[in-house]
């Protein structure tokens, strides 16, 4: 029995004292999946419409660029001939660029792009499109080719303008230095959600 009580010591001195504490298991709350910002629905400027860059189509040195107009307000809105759209560089400044009404000095190869302007009334929520066309045939080596990185455009004479980005990047035009704007016509886009009228809010133009 001695010998039994003098072993129990000794076991305990081998655990040399108290077990050691474990490290603190530190639980981290799982981040939650990132969720893309929702995006903010266009606004509609004090004029009642919105300008916008249509699809852009480039074939055998023709190119087409939409442009295409919203009507966002609450009223009808009437249009009749061309939009007015004046070529810009990348500070704004007007380019040395030739715009015409109609595309017909551009191509003849686009029959729907050369009808004669006509009124168009859009209701609340519809569209309408016009068409830049232009070729970017570069003859005159003596000179670098023309771009066009920015245009200014207006739904008709005398109304505000916005500044538009050409989809697909700048009109190169060439060295030929101008472009056609086929007229005003509904567009083939119907109406959605995002057409739909909001509260104008006030904006800059140019």
């Amino acid at each position: 029995m001695k010998l039994v009580l003098l072993a129990v010591p000794l076991v305990l001195a081998g655990c040399g004292g108290p077990f050691p504490e474990r490290p603190p298991v530190i639980v981290r709350p799982t981040s939650a999946a990132s969720v893309p910002p929702a995006t903010a629905a266009p606004t509609c400027p004090p004029a009642g419409v919105r300008l916008e860059m249509g699809a852009g189509d480039a074939a055998s040195g023709l190119r087409v660029l939409g442009i295409e107009l919203v009507n966002c307000g609450h009223a009808e809105y009437r249009l009749d001939g061309y939009p007015v759209v004046r070529p810009l560089d990348e500070h704004r400044a007007v380019a040395d660029v030739q715009v015409l009404d109609g595309i017909a000095q551009v191509t003849h190869a686009i029959p729907p792009l050369e009808r004669a302007p006509s009124p168009v009334v859009l209701a609340p929520g519809q569209r309408a499109e016009a068409f830049v066309v232009w070729r970017n045939t570069y003859t005159d080596t003596t000179h670098p080719p023309v771009t066009v990185p920015l245009l200014a455009v207006a739904p008709r004479a005398g109304a505000p303008s916005e500044v538009l980005t050409p989809t697909g990047g700048a009109l190169d035009l060439g060295s030929t230095g101008r472009f056609g704007v086929s007229p005003w016509q509904p567009s083939s886009t119907p109406a959605s959600p995002s057409t739909l009228p909001s509260a104008p809010s006030a904006g800059p133009d140019v």
